[in-house]
């Protein structure tokens, strides 16, 4: 698996240690490419959300996203088809924003994350969202809206009743389904995070099947959404 910071053209390459469950496919076949891209206020927990997915991984540590950069990752779906999902972390730093929008085009699926602790992170989703679609360039981009740190609710400024609004006010086919693409999630917490990208490839599987998108991919990390997945529900501090 290879992330690469286009803000500085280094790359690195991460190894995962074989599973029994790893399925047997051609490591190198083509597989049908999803591009799919975070975006919200820095600090939301785009990179956690991420870096759990991927690495099981969660740090308390903040480091700002500088740029953009991304991971690839295939993924095996319920129905045994393949995606390649390319999954792109930005910077939601305002002075990274004419940087992070040279990464837009091409996108096929927004992923929208707020703070439910921060109503000003959930304002700016517009801003977000506007942005998304004027330089992505993709025909029929779907979006998803995600609350991160759900377990802060004592903290909360954000009901969920409002991101609902929100979402039922976006133009008429951004959304495929409110109860699926509308989510709230704590990023230390690894099943909440997988339900993000298990849709994401669900929703991309349809687009690329219509479009016929096909890549290759230089690894052979599956993910096989069809089996149940042992998460750590326990956590101490918001995400």
């Amino acid at each position: 698996m290879t992330d690469i910071d286009l803000s500085t053209g280094t790359s690195n390459t991460h190894t995962h240690d074989s599973q029994e469950d790893q399925l047997n496919t051609k490591a190198n076949d083509e597989l049908r490419a999803v591009k799919v891209i975070l975006l919200g206020d820095q600090s939301v927990g785009k990179t956690s959300i991420r870096s759990q997915y991927i690495h099981h991984y969660f740090s308390n540590n903040y480091k700002a996203t500088i740029g953009a950069d991304f991971l690839s990752y295939k993924v095996k779906t319920k129905s045994n088809d393949f995606v390649g999902l390319q999954i792109w972390d930005t910077a939601g730093q305002e002075r990274y924003n004419a940087v992070s929008r040279a990464f837009y085009r091409g996108c096929d699926i927004a992923i929208l994350i707020y703070d439910i602790t921060n109503s000003e992170s959930f304002h700016n989703l517009d801003k977000w969202l506007n942005n998304f679609l004027k330089y992505c360039g993709s025909s029929q981009p779907k979006v998803m809206i995600i609350g991160n740190k759900s377990d802060c609710s004592s903290l909360r400024q954000i009901s969920f009743r409002q991101a609902v609004e929100f979402a039922g006010h976006l133009s008429e086919g951004l959304v495929d389904d409110s109860k699926l693409d509308l989510i709230e999630v704590c990023a230390r917490n690894y099943l909440d995070v997988e339900k993000i990208f298990n849709r994401c490839a669900e929703i991309g599987l349809v687009k690329v099947k219509e479009q016929g998108q096909l890549v290759r991919l230089d690894f052979d990390t599956v993910v096989d959404v069809s089996r149940p997945a042992n998460g750590d529900k326990r956590w101490s501090r918001c995400c």
